[in-house]
């Protein structure tokens, strides 16, 4: 039986497949340097796993997909991961909670331990040097004495000030890809730069990216009281009304704040919200639990849609999230 994998953003034709953990563990640590466990999710059979690494001028560019699988890895690098395709990370960054979703948000991770559960998905990972980090901020930014916080993971909205780094990383991907036969080609075009510039330019997105003067402000207790009175009231309708009222702040202000924090919309935020609970609850099922039952409760009155932005956001159906969980009972 072959494994359905997502694709791999670059180096299709080239990757390395697999069926084996040990084999996935012993790539990882050959590759990236890391020492890595990892345990599948689901049937051992069911298992596979693979990658395309390259080097551009120092900077290793590694493309992965895998099957569900939880991870526990120690890394001496710093590393951007983007979620290209299927579910989302979920993980323990020395000891701080992230989650970044396909097309939304990207999390750079320090050094350290990173422990996680992963649905089958396909990654972009990046290793970088943080000097040259510095290096490129400075550049990009006049007369900015500042350093960046690259001590504590950070979860990256991937559209912000009206810009598309989800697309622009997946082009400069593509481009890499296109270049990888050409051998030195890679080097010349400096596909690193395009990236560290890219990931800076995410990190630095409230100096480049000013708010224009006419645009709204909220403060972060504001846009908190909103997410709070969000997470609170999963089960029942929620009004952008009701977020004015509760947060003191516009429909406007709220558009924005959102935006610059989250990269998403409100409407777009609570419905990933709904997901996540909704998810909660099908992989810790009552006896009586049914799709339906979880998809109603969080205010999804249509099934069918429900197990379309569940699909989009964990890469599987909400029917599978629930058997699995019931196969472990």
């Amino acid at each position: 039986m072959t494994v359905r994998l997502h694709p791999l953003l670059f180096g299709q034709r080239a990757r390395v497949r697999t069926n084996s953990l040990r084999q996935m563990q012993e790539q990882v640590e050959r590759v990236l340097g890391w020492n890595a466990e990892y345990d599948a999710i689901g049937e051992a059979g069911a298992f596979a796993t693979q990658q395309s690494s390259t080097i551009v001028n120092n900077m290793r560019i590694t493309a992965l997909a895998h099957t569900p699988i939880r991870t526990r890895v120690q890394s001496d690098a710093l590393t951007f991961f983007m979620p290209i395709d299927g579910g989302s990370i979920r993980s323990q960054v020395n000891g701080d909670a992230v989650t970044s979703a396909p097309r939304e948000t990207a999390l750079l991770a320090p050094a350290g331990e990173r422990i996680g559960t992963g649905d089958g998905r396909s990654l972009l990972m990046i290793s970088l040097d943080p000097s040259v980090m510095e290096q490129t901020a400075r550049a990009m930014v006049r007369d900015w004495s500042g350093s960046l916080n690259l001590q504590r993971p950070l979860i990256m909205p991937l559209v912000t000030g009206g810009v598309n780094f989800d697309l622009i990383l997946r082009n400069a991907s593509m481009a890499l890809d296109a270049s990888l036969a050409q051998g030195g080609l890679t080097a010349a075009m400096a596909y690193d730069d395009i990236f560290y510039r890219a990931i800076c330019a995410m990190l630095l997105r409230d100096r480049l990216f000013a708010e224009p003067s006419r645009s709204p402000t909220a403060s972060t207790h504001e846009l908190e009281r909103a997410c709070e009175f969000i997470v609170a009231n999963l089960h029942g309708r929620i009004a952008m009304t009701d977020l004015e009222k509760i947060s003191g702040l516009s429909v406007r202000s709220l558009q924005y704040a959102f935006q610059k924090r989250f990269g998403q919309s409100p409407l777009l935020w609570i419905r990933n919200e709904r997901l996540n609970a909704a998810r909660a609850m099908l992989a810790a099922p009552e006896e009586d639990t049914t799709v339906t039952h979880v998809a109603l409760t969080f205010g999804f009155s249509n099934v069918g849609d429900f197990s379309k932005f569940y699909r989009q956001r964990f890469g599987e159906l909400p029917s599978r999230t629930l058997a699995a969980a019931r196969s472990k009972a």
